[in-house]
């Protein structure tokens, strides 16, 4: 009868700890995704600085079609120079599917979708892809990004010989 009842607390115990983790993976899983609108919204806003405060001081991003920038002055710095690169940003939204990990480090695993014109084109693209995020927790509590890679799912996203240019003429 003790070896029962000792059994029994011990599947309970193990049951409760896993209730627990579930419960703290839906609560990233919800942090996350506010976190992932708020990028969103800097990104869509080329609002770089704001978008590097995101980041770890030592943080990795590996961007589609774009060299990795290492450090949160590189993120700073690159992002900086894309959003001045002429192409307007219309749309970016991201989805968390799935958060695991443990402690102060988490995985996240979604999707995005963002639609933009290239610089010198007049014809807005969406590209469809996929992303992952590692975040770390800070002292603070808060949670920041420790490398993030993500990359298209259609190549038809970057603009084709042929695809429809500006007018440049001078109507002055």
């Amino acid at each position: 009868m003790k070896y029962m009842i000792r059994f029994c607390v011990v599947v309970l115990l193990f049951m409760s700890v896993n209730v627990l983790a579930q419960n703290d993976m839906s609560k990233l899983k919800s942090t996350f995704q506010q976190l992932e609108n708020d990028w969103s919204k800097a990104y869509i806003a080329g609002d770089a600085a704001n978008l590097a405060s995101m980041y770890t001081e030592d943080a990795y991003s590996m961007p589609s079609n774009m060299p990795m920038m290492n450090g949160r002055d590189k993120i700073l710095e690159g992002n900086s120079k894309y959003m001045q690169s002429g192409e307007k940003h219309l749309a970016m939204t991201a989805k968390t599917l799935d958060v695991f990990g443990s402690g102060d480090i988490a995985y996240e695993v979604g999707t995005y979708s963002f639609t933009y014109i290239p610089a010198q084109m007049t014809e807005s693209i969406t590209e469809i892809g996929k992303y992952i995020d590692i975040w770390q927790k800070q002292a603070d509590g808060s949670w920041k990004i420790k490398a993030d890679i993500w990359n298209s799912d259609n190549p038809e996203s970057t603009p084709k010989a042929g695809a429809k240019e500006k007018d440049n003429k001078d109507y002055r």
